[in-house]
């Protein structure tokens, strides 16, 4: 039953996607360089190559090919790091930060749209209960 309320809740996002994310600014990207981004964009500062690649758990050469064609798009940057001099750092551009921020406003809709079915004391369980098992 998990299984089937997974998919339905894979199927639910994707039309929302399909409806509110006509203009997406960064709508044309992999699944794996969406991935690339949210983890650069939830990282404290700009996160060093090394790091990106452990938390992606693939290889740094993976991690720089990926950077390297995320730079060609315009979405990130690299950096100098300051505390080593042979290690770079990488950000997000505005464009990436912009079209995250509207990606966003879809989940927002999403959340509304479920929300709207349950009752607040409901909605609460349900985000608790994903938040321990997001963990």
């Amino acid at each position: 039953m998990l299984t089937e309320n997974l998919e339905k809740i894979e199927r639910f996002a994707a039309k929302i996607w399909r409806v509110h994310s006509k203009e997406d600014p960064i709508g044309q990207l992999s699944f794996n360089e969406y991935d690339y981004l949210k983890v650069i964009q939830l990282a404290p500062e700009p996160i060093r190559l090394t790091d990106l690649a452990q938390e992606m758990e693939v290889t740094k050469p993976s991690a720089t090919n990926m950077v390297k064609r995320l730079e060609r798009k315009g979405l990130v940057e690299r950096k100098a790091c300051v505390e080593d001099a042979r290690s770079k750092r990488v950000a997000l551009t505005a464009q990436a930060t912009l079209g995250l921020k509207e990606e966003s406003k879809v989940y927002g809709i999403m959340s509304k749209g479920i929300e709207k079915r349950l009752s607040k004391e409901e909605a609460f369980q349900l985000n608790q209960l994903l938040s321990k098992a997001l963990k």
